[in-house]
């Protein structure tokens, strides 16, 4: 074997075991059957290579006999030499487009290498691309190249493949011929059995898919499939980033439009206690002149009626004890000392002459004195602030047994403050001297309480009246 034979056979196997490596490498690196098949070729290359070698190197003889078998056997392995050649460039080309449509989220710059790679191994004239809508589960006809148009193309056609497609019942390449259209090849795109879409290429010439290698088509598929799969993913995720950045931004102007009305109801509620102490402080001075006006309208009956001098004060001062020790509430008390204060208002409109009469009164003139309760109500009717206490100066001569005036009101019906003006009234009286008679002493003032309970007084007042007189409640301090 001559010296230029042997470089020629050493350069053919350092070709085939480079191919049979990278093949190799590849296969291991992305599991795809067509660098598989490559792998194969690669080693049949090499048994050929060496089958060649071995049999021209132990029968140059024969191999001299039979020169038209060696050339038969040279084609062929050049045949498979170019062959390997092309799977070496397509090999290439799917690295390329891995890196290339992997290394983007952008579907348009996914759509137009993959019909690129279309265009140099399929020679095809025009491309559909139609991507499955997540949300309607429709396809988009997103992405159209070449010059067929959309009316030139069977819709139809395609929804009823791709709805096979979907279903299971495809799941491989279609070519489609027509005499008049040409040829159409329908190519699937999936990912872990989820239908991605479909890409719908054609050419006007018949027949001229037939030799396109299927393998790397399904290789080119696959990897456009992920890559427009990743591209969704990021996108609706883009899409939910930006979604919640506004939503942020609309809860972070929320907070603040929150805060300055929390800053202005903080404002507002400082001005509102400052109001509330002015208030508070306004209203201590009107219930001052109120009780001024109070005191000065009970000064005016004392002036006229010097014997019932400090009279009012002490009914008063009995009424509140009564009333506290019976449980009633500070704000009913506050009424009821407004209503002792001005209990007997009313005989500002008696004449002085029958106030001051030193002997007994005469029936008519003790008809004047039954007016005062009502003349005491209508000359506090419109006061506002005494309107609680009113019915109790209108009843505090009524009796418990209904003989009293001016009503004839008996039991319940005559108000708790009536009742209990009409004790303290009548006990304050027995014990004060009068124009007529000497004051009575306190026994026998309790004494006359106790024969007339039930009748003319209300019993229980009276038994808590007793009980202060007797010092059980604290009550000697009024008495």
């Amino acid at each position: 074997m001559s010296n230029k034979s042997l470089a020629v056979e050493r350069i053919n196997y350092i070709f085939a075991f480079s191919i049979l490596i990278i093949s190799l490498y590849l296969f291991i690196r992305t599991g795809s059957f067509s660098f598989l098949f490559f792998l194969i070729s690669s080693v049949a290359y090499i048994v050929v290579n060496y089958i060649f070698t071995y049999y021209k190197s132990k029968k140059p003889a024969d191999l001299d006999q039979n020169s038209d078998r060696y050339e038969e056997l040279n084609r062929t392995i050049i045949e498979q030499k170019e062959k390997i050649e092309e799977m070496e460039d397509e090999l290439l080309s799917l690295h390329d487009a891995l890196k290339i449509i992997t290394s983007t989220f952008d579907l348009n710059t996914i759509m137009v290498y993959t019909c690129k790679l279309l265009s140099k191994y399929a020679e095809c004239e025009w491309y559909y691309l139609c991507i499955v809508n997540e949300s309607t589960g429709k396809l988009n006809y997103k992405y159209e190249y070449g010059e067929a148009c959309t009316s030139e193309i069977d819709k139809n056609e395609i929804e009823e493949y791709l709805k096979e497609a979907r279903d299971g019942v495809i799941d491989s390449i279609q070519i489609i011929s027509d005499k008049i259209k040409g040829d159409t090849i329908i190519i699937p795109l999936s990912v872990s059995n989820e239908f991605v879409g479909a890409i719908y290429a054609g050419s006007t010439s018949v027949g001229s898919f037939s030799k396109v290698n299927f393998g790397f088509l399904e290789s080119l598929a696959n990897f456009t499939a992920i890559s427009v799969k990743n591209a969704e993913m990021y996108n609706s995720i883009y899409t939910q980033k930006q979604e919640i950045e506004a939503l942020y931004e609309q809860a972070a102007a929320s907070n603040e439009e929150l805060n300055a009305y929390i800053r202005e109801l903080d404002e507002t509620k400082v001005e509102l206690a400052k109001k509330n102490n002015e208030l508070t402080r306004y209203y201590s001075e009107i219930q001052y002149g109120y009780l001024q006006t109070v005191m000065s309208l009970a000064n005016s009956i004392e002036a006229k009626d010097p014997y019932t001098r400090g009279h009012c004060q002490r009914v008063m001062e009995i009424s509140c004890e009564l009333a506290r020790t019976l449980g009633l509430s500070e704000n009913e008390i506050s009424d009821l000392r407004y209503a002792a204060i001005l209990h007997d208002i009313g005989k500002i409109g008696i004449s002085a002459a029958i106030l001051n009469k030193q002997g007994k009164l005469t029936d008519e003139e003790f008809d004047e004195i039954k007016k005062h309760p009502t003349i005491a109500y209508n000359i506090l009717k419109d006061i506002e602030f005494l309107n609680n206490g009113l019915s109790g100066i209108l009843q505090h001569h009524e009796r418990y047994d209904g003989r009293g005036y001016p009503n004839g009101l008996k039991g319940s019906e005559i108000c708790t403050f009536g009742r209990i003006l009409c004790v303290a009234d009548a006990f304050d009286a027995m014990t004060s001297d009068r124009p007529y008679r000497k004051g009575m002493a306190m026994e026998a003032a309790i004494e006359e309480l106790k024969r007339c309970k039930g009748s003319q007084f209300d019993p229980e007042i009276v038994d808590v009246l007793v009980l202060m007189a007797d010092g059980k409640d604290g009550g000697n301090e009024v008495m």
